[in-house]
């Protein structure tokens, strides 16, 4: 077998793996997590104009290539390509308030890292740096730093090839419906985790247009909390 044609057979290959994946479970699951782009877009209109708004914009690219890698039945890669969104979009947040760390990466001169972003007294979870922007989401913080360390950890494993995951994997690109289920569940985590320290941030410091777009995405994923329902519940511009 010549070199293209081994790489011909493998895009056919995936061809065959996202069939299979349609066949056994539709397409609902997959849409449901493609459609969060839209609400990422919602989310960089809170940081318009603003210096991070460059590393959402990678984020969401790399979110892009985790979802097409699990299509063509990637796994492994597609856990790696969510961990590093999930990254991004965190340094996105510290960035914000860090503006220095931002313009130091963007020249190659620091690192993202991950013992930074969910730091319990600077990260973007911790009380310190909630509390700076809105009070009200500083008591909460605590809690979503859990889910994403959680979450984090076990992206975590499969880019680090840990031996549970090589059992977990199937041996050849086939369509494996557990680890499918599992990369979307966590898409799901990830996103809420996301939306919590997004609105943490900024929802203080948007116009009221912006707090319009982000009011049904912000409902639907944290509205169980007090400072949201009292945010939402407070006509615009009254306050």
């Amino acid at each position: 077998m010549d070199v293209i044609h081994y790489y011909q057979s493998l895009i056919q290959n995936s061809n065959t793996v996202m069939g299979a994946m349609v066949e056994a479970s539709g397409t609902e699951a997959l849409t449901v997590s493609h459609n969060y782009l839209l609400d990422y877009d919602v989310l960089k209109l809170a940081i318009s104009g603003r210096p991070e708004a460059a590393v959402l914009d990678s984020a969401v690219r790399e979110y892009q290539f985790a979802l097409f890698a699990l299509v063509s039945g990637q796994y492994r890669h597609a856990f790696g390509g969510l961990r590093l969104f999930f990254e991004l979009m965190l340094a996105t947040v510290q960035f914000s308030a860090h503006e220095i760390d931002y313009r130091l990466w963007a020249k190659d001169s620091k690192d993202i890292n991950w013992s930074a972003l969910k730091d319990p007294q600077t990260g973007v979870f911790s009380t310190n740096f909630i509390r700076a922007f809105n009070p009200g989401f500083s008591d909460y913080g605590k809690q979503y730093s859990a889910i994403a360390e959680t979450v984090y950890r076990e992206c975590s494993e499969f880019v680090h090839g840990n031996a549970r995951t090589h059992v977990l994997l199937p041996a050849d690109m086939n369509f494996q419906n557990d680890v499918f289920c599992s990369w979307h569940d966590k898409a799901k985590i990830i996103r809420l985790a996301i939306i919590f320290t997004f609105s943490a941030r900024y929802l203080n410091y948007v116009s009221k247009e912006t707090v319009e777009r982000l009011e049904p995405i912000v409902l639907e994923t944290i509205g169980d909390l007090a400072p949201v329902q009292e945010l939402f519940a407070t006509p615009l511009g009254a306050k």
